[in-house]
């Protein structure tokens, strides 16, 4: 019966464990193919005989794919992560992956996958919206995620960062949770809001920062600027006031705190 149960048991690790050399090949497959897509990112016709959205969309299938086995839930990938983004929360439940999938100038297209792990299983899935509606609104989803806070019992505030061009920049924070097999936004959670947005002039050191002690993300107040400080000649550019504002985190909501 003992030796029955060490067999089983080993069979059962088997299953879930990889050879090194096979998460290596893993690993270097899928920047292969991240790499080719980034070779081939304006082959929009096929012209060298095989469009870049085929390529990226084998690329996202391939890591989502892989996110969900057992077998990857700790591998490093260490040669994806020259070019993909991968941040890992505090408590090594949740792993974020961010890649770009359109750089025209000074507007980036980021996209994101997630690999989470609970009691029930693993997971894994697109974090951003579909590309065509990812601007639309106050969105702002596509933004390549580089900071999480184990912010409360199942409970991630990530941050982000995006470019639309136009000479702005935006950072975003986002409250997550796992909700039917996926990670899903807040409702509402920022002073009304799913996701705290805040866009700056490219450039200005204004970066919003969070403090983990406080539970209170801090961020300077903006005000617009005006072209040689004519009223009537709006820059469409804010400055900062000088003044810091804040939000504290009470009971699953951010909220405005007054100064």
């Amino acid at each position: 019966m003992r030796i029955f149960i060490f067999l089983f048991f080993t069979l059962q690790f088997s299953c879930i464990s990889q050879n090194p050399s096979d998460l290596k090949n893993k690993d270097l497959q899928l920047l292969e193919i991240y790499k080719k897509f980034h070779d081939n990112r304006h082959d929009y016709a096929g012209k060298k005989g095989e469009a870049r959205d085929t390529i990226l969309n084998r690329f996202k299938k391939s890591l989502i794919s892989t996110l969900k086995d057992e077998s990857y839930l700790e591998a490093p990938f260490d040669s994806l992560s020259t070019r993909v983004k991968i941040v890992t929360s505090k408590d090594k439940k949740l792993r974020i992956f961010s890649w770009d999938e359109l750089n025209g100038g000074t507007w980036h297209i980021y996209n994101s996958a997630f690999q989470y792990k609970t009691k029930q299983g693993l997971y894994s899935g697109l974090l951003s919206l579909n590309e065509k509606e990812e601007t639309i609104g106050e969105h702002y989803t596509d933004i390549t995620h580089y900071e999480i806070n184990n912010i409360d019992d199942g409970k991630y505030l990530v941050k982000g960062y995006g470019t639309h061009g136009s000479g702005k920049e935006f950072f975003v924070y986002r409250l997550l949770s796992f909700k039917n097999e996926n990670i899903a936004d807040c409702s509402g959670c920022f002073n009304g809001k799913d996701r705290f947005v805040y866009e700056i002039t490219r450039g200005d050191e204004l970066e919003p920062s969070f403090n983990k002690d406080k539970m209170e993300i801090s961020y300077y107040e903006l005000e617009e600027s005006y072209v040689q400080g004519d009223k009537n000649s709006p820059s469409g550019f804010m400055k900062p006031t000088g003044k810091v504002l804040k939000l504290k985190y009470k009971d699953g909501l951010f909220t405005v705190l007054n100064n």
